[in-house]
């Protein structure tokens, strides 16, 4: 029983190093991430592909879009809050197939955000397009 205690002594003071590490990397990675759509960036359009609903107990329905830069398709993702009078038909029929103007970072397409509100788009210093502003007005319930 003590070579167990002991076995376990020694793993607890080997992985809680390695897990901080780990931690530590990815939390480095991710404010790379940030830092670089945030200051190396360009714009393109993406299509809004498919809209999936609020799961059970939240708020929130995902508008899933894709994109293509240098020739290669990417994908992303933006959840909103759902208002009150909007369901699943309206908004598949409002944004489903539509085109909207896409952030990404030059150095790493991959992690793209589609342009949708003007809240959002200030951040990029991005006016939206006359055409886009309707649908800022539904995504911010107003």
């Amino acid at each position: 029983m003590s070579d167990f205690k002991t076995i376990n002594k020694k793993i607890g003071d080997i992985g809680l190093p390695i897990v901080l590490a780990f931690l530590a990397i990815m939390l480095i990675y991710m404010f790379y991430k940030i830092y670089q759509i945030r200051h190396h960036f360009a714009f393109t359009p993406g299509r809004v592909t498919r809209i999936n609903l609020p799961r059970w107990g939240s708020s929130k329905y995902t508008i899933i879009f894709e994109y293509k830069v240098a020739g290669e398709i990417y994908g992303g993702n933006n959840d909103y809050d759902l208002c009150d009078h909007q369901n699943k038909a309206d908004l598949r029929a409002l944004f489903l197939g539509k085109q909207f103007p896409v952030v990404y970072a030059v150095n790493s397409p991959s992690g793209g955000d589609m342009l949708l509100t003007q809240d959002y788009a200030d951040k990029y210093k991005y006016q939206l397009p006359d055409s886009v502003k309707f649908y800022d007005s539904v995504l911010s319930c107003r």
